[in-house]
């Protein structure tokens, strides 16, 4: 088992690695703000960012990025990233040592060499942050792993499961981009599997999860979504009064990690919660809400540009998975559809995600991909609910697309103008597959 689980983390650092070398957009969007607030607070040691653009730092978009929307004046006129900081505060011992790495790879590395491999200091720098990720990728596909083999899954079973959503969009192309994305499933997953799958015991393993649940918050301010249930259901689990220490444990690193933010937002913005992103729109009124959001989690689900089942058909089998699991793990499956419900339901409410649900200038899912290794449970289990033929149908249709988007990664970047970029190769199939991007 440990050897087939290893195999697993070793072909999945594999197929990524691969999937580096060809072409993606990877650099562009939030990826190089994300990474001029890590470069601030790893050589800076502050979250200043008036130095952390342009000339001044030649290895985030090669020395051109500029600020635009992504950094504001806060508060006494200080250059602040409107982006959460859990990514860069995680990665900036990472950028720290590689930095330095990437300058000496290039005085070592022939220039002929650079340029047959099409290298240059920022690529090759980029390249470091995408293997980081890939790690991280690694260690989500061994927890994956472990939870299909807790739902009574053989070596092989887990393994091909685990392979097939792991090297699948949105997973596929978010492991090796720097967004937050990828980090938060990986910390949502191990907290939930923690309380969900295991008998954790001891008040320091509490209070650790509790971190992670609140770090969630201040990794990204949509995930507030999974915040509020994974701390309802271990709350829930720790219930009874010899555990309740257990209980305060955690409430306490949730509360503590909460306070941080509360702590950098003002310091920011002047306000405890509220920010540039991270704010509540004004009452648009019920009919507007409820079509607003109706259009969201249309497009969340099938939008040819954005949409998840469009490049991830196979997590249509969840749906036969969470009635299989309702029968034999009620309250697994509850808790799967507590956590996913919680969260898309805040993504998709206009008056709490201001923003949109595409995510901008990025692969399909962005905003789903926290949640996938979740649902991917559900997928296990609808892979043996389902009918054969249909289980059979999907998985080899999602292995198509998954081969042909590793090939072609730039193909899951659109432009959301409403025609996905896979329409020039599929031509007329394209007018009767939907598109709701140009109404968020």
């Amino acid at each position: 088992m440990l050897s087939t689980r290893r195999a697993l983390q070793a072909i999945v650092v594999l197929v990524l690695w691969g999937l580096i070398t060809h072409g993606t957009h990877a650099g562009t969007g939030d990826e190089p703000h994300y990474l001029a607030i890590a470069h601030s607070i790893a050589f800076d040691g502050d979250l200043d960012l008036a130095n952390n653009y342009g000339a001044n730092e030649p290895l985030v978009g090669g020395g051109a990025l500029r600020p635009e929307a992504h950094v504001q004046p806060g508060v006494g006129g200080t250059a602040r990233p409107v982006h959460d900081i859990g990514l860069p505060l995680v990665f900036a011992p990472f950028v720290r040592l590689a930095v330095p790495v990437t300058h000496a790879l290039t005085r070592i590395v022939p220039e002929t060499a650079m340029r047959r491999a099409r290298l240059n200091p920022p690529v090759l720098y980029r390249h470091l942050l995408s293997l980081a990720m890939i790690a991280l990728t690694a260690i989500l596909a061994g927890l994956m792993f472990d939870a299909f083999v807790a739902l009574g899954a053989g070596a092989r079973a887990a393994f091909a499961t685990a392979a097939l959503l792991t090297l699948s969009p949105p997973l596929l192309i978010f492991s090796v981009l720097f967004f937050t994305e990828l980090l938060s499933a990986l910390l949502c997953f191990v907290v939930f599997s923690k309380i969900t799958l295991r008998d954790v015991r001891g008040r320091a393993h509490w209070w650790w999860l509790g971190c992670l649940t609140g770090f969630l918050f201040l990794l990204h301010a949509k995930n507030i979504g999974l915040t509020i249930p994974l701390t309802a259901l271990a709350l829930q689990r720790l219930r009874d009064p010899p555990r309740r220490h257990e209980a305060g444990a955690f409430a306490l690193g949730v509360a503590l990690l909460l306070a941080v933010r509360g702590v950098v937002n003002y310091s920011f913005w002047g306000a405890v919660v509220s920010g540039p992103h991270a704010r509540v729109a004004g009452w648009p009124g019920w009919a507007t809400l409820i079509g607003e959001s109706t259009v969201r989690l249309i497009g969340l689900l099938v939008d040819q540009e954005f949409g998840l089942l469009t490049y991830a058909p196979v997590y249509v089998l969840a749906l036969w998975g969470a009635v299989s699991l309702l029968k034999v793990r009620r309250d697994l499956a509850l808790s799967i559809c507590l956590i996913v419900g919680v969260y898309v339901a805040l993504v998709i409410c206009p008056l709490i995600n201001v923003h949109g649900w595409t995510g901008g200038w990025n692969p399909a899912a962005r905003f789903l991909t926290p949640i996938t290794p979740l649902v991917g449970l559900c997928v296990f289990a609808g892979l043996r609910a389902a009918p054969r033929v249909l289980a059979l149908a999907v998985v080899t249709l999602q292995v198509a697309i998954s081969a042909y988007v590793w090939q072609h990664p730039k193909i899951l970047w659109n432009d959301g103008d409403g025609r996905a970029a896979f329409c020039e190769q599929v031509g007329r199939v394209c007018a009767y597959w939907p598109s709701l991007a140009t109404r968020d």
